[in-house]
This record gives C-alpha cells, sequence and structure tokens, in this order.
C-alpha cells in the first residue's frame, strides 16, 4: 500500500512540474472527437499521466466508454441520414465508410486505456448497438436496393467518396467490402436478410421475364436454375465471404488493431461459408426460385392446361414448384377459379369444355401423379357437363371421331390402353369405402401403397387411375344414355360407309366391349353383322342378277329394323332411272329372301353422280340420294326456269327440302339461283346432260 502511494505521489509531482494534471493530460489525449496523433499519444508525458490514473484506480476506460458513446451517436445519426432519401442506394458507402473508419480509429484508443481485465467486447458491442439505433426506416431498403444491384450486375464496384478514398484501398472500395464492412459494424443480421430478400427479388424477377404472356412452351426453371448455381450463388459467396481489410483505417494505429475483425463482429469466418453453410443457402434461394416460377405459372395456369400438350415443357415448371412448395392448394384454388370464370358458364359450347376436360386429366396427372389436384378440380367439371344436353353426343362423336382435338384421346383408345383394366368400370361408392379400409388384397402386395391423403376430393380412388376415357364415361350416373348415343354414332357411321369397310367401327366396338361388357354393345353387333350380311349380298347380285347398267350401280345396306337407332323413315317419289335400279336390287332380294321384303330410305346414303355440261364441264360429287334425285330431274326437265314448288310436287316433298338440294347445285355451278323479286326460281347455268351414272 505505501509503494502504491509512493508512485502515485512521484506522477503528481512529474506531472505538477509541468502545471497540468494527468487526467486533463489524459481527456486531451484520448479525446473522442479530435484526439491525438499515434505517435503524440504514445510520448512520455500521455503515457505516464495514464499510468498515474490507472495507479490512482482511476477507470479511464469507463470514461472514454461513454464520451465515445454520444459522439458515434451523433456520427450515425449524421451518416444514415441521407438513406432515407430516394438517392440511397448511391450514399450508403460514404456512409458506412464513414461509421467503419471512426470505429477502426476510435477502437485503437479504446485498446490503449484499457487495463488487464477490462471487457475488450464492450466497445465493439456499444458501437453495434448505437449504430442499430441510428438506423433510419428506409436504411433496409436502402442496403436491400443496394445489394441487389450488386447481385444483379447493375451496380459496378462504387469508387468512395473524396473524404473517405484517400483511407481505402482499390478492394476496400469495392461493394463486395461494402458489406463486409456493414457485417463488422454488427449488422450481420440485417445484411444477410437483405441479401436473401434481395437474391429472391432477382430470382422473382427473372421469373417474371421468362414466363412472360406467350412464353407457354418453353419450361424456365432450367435456365433460371442455372442462372442461380452459375452466376447468382457465385456473387452472393464472394460477398459473404468478404471481410475488411486488415490494415488499420488512419496512420499510427496499433498493431493489435487487426483485431478488430475477429468473430465477435463479424460472423463471417476466415475460411469462408462452410461446404454444409453453402448448400443450405443454396436450398433457400432454390425454394425462393421455385416459389417465384409457382407464382407467375399459377396466374398462366388456365392457358397451359388450355394448350396442352404444347404447354408441356412450361407444365414442368409447375411440377417443379409442387414438389419444392407442395402448395397443392393453391393450385386447386386457382385452377378452379379460372374454371368458374372462363369455362364453366353458358357462353362456352359443350365441345370446348369437353377439349379442355380431356387437357385437365391430361395436364394434371403430368403435374401431380398422386391424384389428389385432379380430386378435387375434376368433379365441378363433370357435374356442370351433367347438365348439358349434348354431352353424350359430343363424348362419342370425341371417342368415335375425327376432331384433330382428340387426338390424343383417339390414339389412346385405339391402342387399346384401358383394355388391362379389370372390367373399366368407374370405381362406385362399395368400391371406395372398402378403399377407405384398405383391406383389398393387392394392398399387402403393392410396396408403392400409401393411405388416402388427407387433402383428396371426391372419387379418389377413381382420379388414381390412368383410364382418362373412363373419366369421360363417368361424367354420367348411368350407362344408358352412353349406350344409346354409342349405338347412335355407330349406325351413323355405318350408313355412310363405303365398300363395306367396317374395320375402324369393329376395332372400337371391341374396345367398348372389353370396358362396357360384351352385353352392352349386342345392338352394334348386329348392325355390324347387317353390314357383312348387305357385302355379301351385293356381290352375289352384282354376280347373279340380270339388271341393266343402273342397277349394277346400286350397292344396298339393309338394316335390320329392331336393332338399328330411329333413323329417317321419310320417303319421296324416286327419279325413273333411280327408281327402277331400286326396284330390280329389291327383287333380287325378295328372290333370295322369299319371306322379306326391301323398303327403301331414300334420305339415307350417298350417290356419285357425273354430270356432263354443254361448255365440256364434267361435275363429279358424292352427294345424298335427294341431290341426286334433284339433279336427274332438273336434267329431264325442258323448262328455262325450274321452280322450287315444281321440283317438290314432282318428288312429293316439302318445298325447303327441294329448295335446300337445288342450292347445293347452285354452289356446284349446275344451276343458277334467280335474284329477287323471283324467290325460289333457278335456271340451268348451262345445258347440263342426264346423269352419267349413279352409286348408292
Amino acid at each position: 500500500m505505501d509503494a502504491a502511494w509512493d508512485a502515485a505521489l512521484d506522477a503528481c509531482k512529474v506531472h505538477a512540474s509541468t502545471h497540468e494534471a494527468p487526467w486533463d493530460v489524459v481527456t486531451r489525449a484520448y479525446n473522442v472527437r479530435e484526439p491525438w496523433a499515434a505517435d503524440a499519444r504514445l510520448a512520455a508525458a500521455p503515457q505516464e499521466a495514464l499510468h498515474a490514473l490507472h495507479a490512482c484506480g482511476i477507470d479511464v476506460a469507463a470514461w472514454f466508454l461513454d464520451a465515445s458513446a454520444d459522439a458515434y451517436y451523433a456520427l450515425c445519426c449524421e451518416a444514415m441520414a441521407p438513406l432515407a432519401g430516394p438517392s440511397a442506394p448511391e450514399r450508403l458507402p460514404s456512409a458506412i465508410h464513414a461509421c467503419f473508419e471512426w470505429v477502426c480509429t476510435r477502437h485503437a484508443l479504446w485498446t490503449e486505456l484499457c487495463t488487464p481485465g477490462t471487457d475488450a467486447t464492450a466497445f465493439l458491442g456499444q458501437c453495434r448497438m448505437l449504430l442499430a439505433a441510428a438506423l433510419r426506416p428506409g436504411a433496409m431498403d436502402a442496403v436491400r436496393t443496394y445489394l441487389a444491384g450488386v447481385l444483379q450486375g447493375r451496380a459496378a464496384p462504387r469508387a468512395a467518396p473524396a473524404s473517405v478514398a484517400p483511407l481505402l484501398g482499390p478492394r476496400e472500395a469495392s461493394a463486395v467490402h461494402v458489406v463486409a464492412q456493414l457485417r463488422a459494424l454488427g449488422l450481420d443480421a440485417l445484411v444477410q436478410s437483405a441479401l436473401m430478400q434481395a437474391a429472391t427479388d432477382v430470382l422473382h424477377e427473372a421469373a417474371a421475364r421468362a414466363t412472360r404472356q406467350g412464353a407457354h412452351t418453353v419450361a424456365a426453371y432450367p435456365a433460371l436454375q442455372a442462372l442461380l448455381r452459375d452466376e447468382l450463388m457465385p456473387a452472393l459467396t464472394e460477398v459473404l465471404e468478404a471481410r475488411p481489410a486488415h490494415a488499420v483505417l488512419g496512420t499510427g494505429a496499433a498493431s493489435g488493431a487487426a483485431d478488430v475483425w475477429d468473430v465477435s463482429v463479424s460472423y463471417a469466418p476466415d475460411e469462408g461459408l462452410a461446404p454444409a453453410e453453402h448448400a443450405s443457402l443454396y436450398l433457400r434461394l432454390d425454394y425462393s426460385l421455385a416459389h417465384a416460377i409457382g407464382t407467375q405459372r399459377l396466374q398462366q395456369v388456365y392457358e397451359l392446361v388450355r394448350e396442352y400438350p404444347r404447354s408441356q415443357a412450361a407444365m414442368e415448371d409447375v411440377v417443379v414448384w409442387l414438389e419444392q412448395t407442395g402448395e397443392r392448394a393453391e393450385l386447386v384454388r386457382a385452377l378452379a377459379q379460372a374454371l368458374h370464370v372462363c369455362l364453366l358458364h353458358p357462353g362456352v359450347d359443350t365441345h370446348a369444355i369437353l377439349v379442355y376436360y380431356v387437357n385437365i386429366v391430361y395436364a394434371l396427372r403430368l403435374v401431380d401423379s398422386t391424384g389428389v389436384v385432379l380430386s378435387q378440380v375434376l368433379p365441378p367439371v363433370q357435374s356442370y357437363l351433367r347438365t348439358r344436353k349434348d354431352t353424350i353426343e359430343a363424348v362419342v362423336h370425341a371417342l368415335l371421331g375425327d376432331d384433330p382435338a382428340f387426338q390424343l384421346l383417339r390414339t389412346e383408345l385405339e391402342q387399346g390402353a384401358l383394355g388391362d383394366a379389370d372390367d373399366g368400370h368407374a370405381p362406385d361408392a362399395d368400391a371406395e369405402a372398402t378403399d377407405e379400409q384398405y383391406t383389398r388384397p393387392e394392398y399387402w402386395a403393392d410396396p408403392t401403397w400409401a393411405p388416402r391423403p388427407v387433402d383428396a376430393g371426391p372419387a379418389y380412388s377413381q382420379m388414381r387411375s390412368r383410364d382418362v376415357i373412363g373419366l369421360l364415361v363417368s361424367i354420367f350416373d348411368d350407362r344408358d344414355g352412353f349406350l344409346q348415343a354409342l349405338e347412335r354414332h355407330t349406325a351413323q357411321q355405318l350408313v355412310q360407309t363405303i365398300d363395306y369397310d367396317t374395320r375402324r367401327v369393329q376395332r372400337n366396338n371391341a374396345i367398348f366391349k372389353r370396358r362396357l361388357g360384351a352385353s352392352s354393345l349386342h345392338p352394334c353387333d348386329v348392325m355390324l353383322a347387317d353390314v357383312a350380311a348387305s357385302h355379301a349380298l351385293d356381290e352375289r347380285f352384282h354376280r347373279d342378277a340380270q339388271a341393266g347398267p343402273d342397277a349394277q350401280a346400286v350397292h344396298p345396306l339393309i338394316v335390320s329394323r329392331q336393332f338399328w337407332p330411329a333413323i329417317d323413315t321419310r320417303t319421296y317419289t324416286l327419279p325413273r332411272r333411280l327408281a327402277e335400279a331400286l326396284e330390280a336390287c329389291a327383287a333380287f332380294y325378295a328372290h333370295i329372301h322369299p319371306t322379306k321384303r326391301v323398303r327403301w330410305l331414300p334420305h339415307i346414303g350417298t350417290v356419285d353422280v357425273a354430270i356432263d355440261m354443254d361448255d365440256g364441264r364434267r361435275i363429279e360429287a358424292r352427294v345424298t340420294p335427294l341431290q341426286a334425285a334433284v339433279a336427274e330431274l332438273v336434267a329431264g326437265l325442258g323448262e328455262a326456269e325450274i321452280t322450287a314448288d315444281n321440283v317438290a310436287a314432282a318428288l312429293g316433298l316439302e318445298r325447303e327440302s327441294a329448295t335446300a338440294a337445288m342450292r347445293f347445285w347452285v354452289a356446284r355451278r349446275v344451276l343458277r339461283e334467280l335474284p329477287a323479286p323471283a324467290v325460289g326460281v333457278f335456271e340451268r347455268a348451262d345445258a347440263p346432260m342426264p346423269p352419267a351414272g349413279a352409286h348408292a
């Protein structure tokens, strides 16, 4: 104790000779606002005064900590004030450099004032707290905008302001080192949050450009993933691994200043990002990318489904989004809303709804193999189609017609892709209940079996099937209406058959028999048998009958009345040549089948005609029997003008039917209709020769 007093008295004697107290010397040398230069502070007099104060137990470091708090807070407020304006991103580097320089220089003073046992992190912790308190509300936006410019390559390394540039090396003035200084100043959480937000904004902007309206045939995710992997991740890694240079800003700094940049201030370790951290960052951004693409594609999902399969590549973006996020409910909501607004209303015809129905099945099975989305989206469309009177006919024509919009459907039908189903019936309620009990034997043998998802919709088991055509048939509550429409369509195809070629009808009939049961299509089997019997009769008629050339042109189709659907049984008076040819064929049939008689249906069938005109033209066409009858009747009339009333009276049919048949020949330039007021009056465009032949 005596030795301490002696040392203190000696220190006071030394400073008394200079007429200045030790406290005044130290406070002037270590003035927070205007400190002495390093060589002046380390001179003998200031250091002796500092040792004297330490010997007296005076905590000079605590005084410096209090004094620096007010000074640093004032500096931070002044530096951060411009960050609330429109030019905040441009002013951010200078503001950060000013704060960074102050902390570096004052930390050197702090370390000189500290005594052994002083908390070395107190000064740095206080600086971090004061800077966070001085931040304005717009500072986060300024940092995010600045970082977005860095990541997008639009913010090239900016030169530091003139007042700061002499203190900075060329690397430290770069944008990545501005970020490193931000982190060193204790804003690591803000920087990381802003970086992630800026990177997400970059990805969202790129996704919006890549999925712009009209880009429905190209997948956006692969190119954007390459952007993330090859451009954005290297830029982020460089920013996150950048650290301030160890050289202290200013002159005459203590050698210990390099220790400022330890883990207590910056959370970026010296060795950079660990592989696990790099992978975690990539996965987070990849999730953001998938979410950004999904957000854009959800706005286009109605058009993507409508243009399927052309949009199959773009639909892969939805697949990736669904795998990454699992937001099936969002997809259901977006598509259901679009269907309600754009499709399921009286302004859209049944054909268009049916085309979209088929596309929904194909597209959603690509997007969601579980069938959950389909089980929630498809039932409302099915319910609406049941309210349309022409749905059954539209479905049958889609399956058996030539509409190119249903080419995928017909390809599947012709390949017999559905023949592997046990009986082709859609699961009923009992099957669904059994399915819920998980007692079906195949569950025990199927390693991929999983319980019903909690978000599955009605008829989920049916939607899991790959049977697209079965989903079409399941629109109807019972099969009777569908079977009747199928019979009508089969009859229409058979009566239009040329040369008795029924191979396509037989193939379709066989596929539907596998699906609906052989007994369900018995009328169709009878119709096909009638065509085969008519073919045999035709060959025998042309081989054995002694008929004229007109009769040789007749090829009859004789049907069983009780098995064919209701067909047009109207009649009219046939022209002489056509009537004689048909009578010869009927007589031959009566000779072969004495107990049966033929009743001709002149409104059904086709006739191949050839008309030679006086001007040398030869007009060949495949027409209806009525059109052929009108042509023969007109050719035999000698009048210059022919009226629809005369033709109707001669053939014994309605005036409207006669007028329509005559206008058919007007379109072929055989007749010419006179202008008003002569309504229904025609004349020959040229004097035609009688029909050269007919094929019925």
